[in-house]
């Protein structure tokens, strides 16, 4: 299936797509193989709704919807990301807003907009480090295997990364090696979102009869369900609770409505609220051959003799 990279080329009355890398800096993905043209991009939301302003006879085959969801993942996995200036300078300026504002419009939400500013970056990155740490444990861990059932089997952590690869793989996707992320964090599971939201507005685009559409929708609704909407909820309540009056808590609001609208869209329960952490197995091992540490993700150092 097509990638967005291969999307028709801007017309030359289109505005520049605000979600693209600026002139001089190459587009840049976690996922390795996933390298998007800046000249190719879908347009943003509103410069879609300019060429398409009266929606299409059935819901189901207007772009417009799918392009904004794609936007709203892309936004959230960018402000996910370990803190930037550049990053934080592109969430706040007034065209990224704008079109903030236009998808969120589109897909039916209702909750206000995260009210960020250009000079609380320090606020935003004080609380990002008090948040998140350098571990995958701190003490709000942005990672999912970090969250469930605290019964559950001593392989439920390397089997969730494990099906989140396969999900990655599905669609062609491999992270890239300095990604420097697992599978399972945040940022990338909101960035495959978005390129299954993009692939399925380039498909109702340019293969409306097709199934591709259908298959993009199927795999989004899966992810929200097993992925996704299991534990976004439980994580962005955490998180809105430790980083209370900083942008950071913001960010947690918005996302957690957006991925609730979402699984509501694809007719899925969000996960609970109280999902809690899984206690930390110093016990328990990963596949000697795998490449990934001896101890599970988060779990605490053997203390010493």
């Amino acid at each position: 299936m097509p990638t967005p990279s291969e999307v028709r080329p801007p017309k030359p009355e289109e505005p520049r797509q605000i979600w693209a890398a600026p002139p001089g800096a190459p587009p840049r993905s976690v996922f390795g193989n996933y390298r998007p043209d800046p000249a190719a991009e879908p347009p943003a939301p509103d410069a879609l709704l300019s060429q398409n302003p009266a929606p299409r006879a059935a819901p189901d085959e207007n772009p417009a919807p799918a392009l904004a969801r794609a936007f709203l993942y892309r936004y959230l996995a960018r402000a996910c990301e370990d803190p930037a200036r550049e990053t934080w300078d592109w969430l706040c300026a007034p065209a990224t807003r704008q079109s903030l504002q236009t998808a969120w419009e589109l897909v039916g939400g209702g909750a206000p907009l995260p009210a960020l500013e250009p000079d609380a970056f320090d606020s935003f990155h004080t609380a990002h480090v008090a948040a998140f740490g350098h571990a995958a444990r701190g003490p709000c861990p942005i990672n999912e295997i970090e969250y469930g059932d605290v019964k559950a089997d001593p392989l439920f952590q390397p089997h969730r990364l494990a099906d989140l690869a396969a999900f990655y793989r599905a669609f062609g996707l491999e992270l890239a090696d300095d990604a420097g992320e697992r599978h399972d964090h945040l940022a990338v599971e909101l960035e495959f979102m978005c390129v299954l939201t993009a692939k399925e507005a380039w498909a109702l685009e340019h293969q409306p009869d097709s199934d591709l559409p259908a298959r993009c929708r199927d795999a989004q609704k899966k992810f929200l369900r097993e992925h996704l909407g299991r534990w976004t909820p439980a994580f962005t309540r955490r998180l809105e609770r430790q980083a209370a009056g900083t942008p950071l808590a913001e960010l947690a609001r918005f996302t957690r409505a957006f991925i609730e609208t979402e699984c509501a869209r694809c007719g899925v329960p969000s996960g609970s609220e109280d999902l809690l952490l899984r206690p930390a197995d110093t016990g328990a091992a990963l596949c000697e051959t795998c490449g990934l540490p001896q101890t599970l993700p988060g779990t605490d150092a053997p203390a010493p003799a």
